[in-house]
């Protein structure tokens, strides 16, 4: 990104200058927007999984797709959408 069309004497470019910088300019701000969209003092969930299942979740992710799950991806993937005309 080139930032060289920004001026710092241009006092109302500074906001977006400096939001521009930083990609993660929403995830600074998502405490902010959990709670706009679920309520003031929402709290997100926390998931806790016993060492046993996580350790199967990692080998499990580790393991090559199933070639069935891989088939039927593509297939979803390749059907048409409802408004997409015959």
């Amino acid at each position: 990104m080139s930032h060289e069309g920004f001026r710092f004497d241009d006092y109302h470019l500074w906001k977006e200058f400096w939001s521009s910088l930083n990609g993660g300019w929403l995830d600074m701000n998502y405490k902010w927007e959990f709670e706009k969209f679920w309520g003031k003092g929402a709290q997100p969930e926390t998931v806790v999984l016993p060492k046993e299942d996580f350790d199967a979740l990692q080998k499990r992710l580790a393991e090559p797709p199933d070639p069935a799950t891989i088939e039927a991806v593509k297939r979803l993937m390749n059907r048409k959408t409802p408004f997409e005309n015959d």
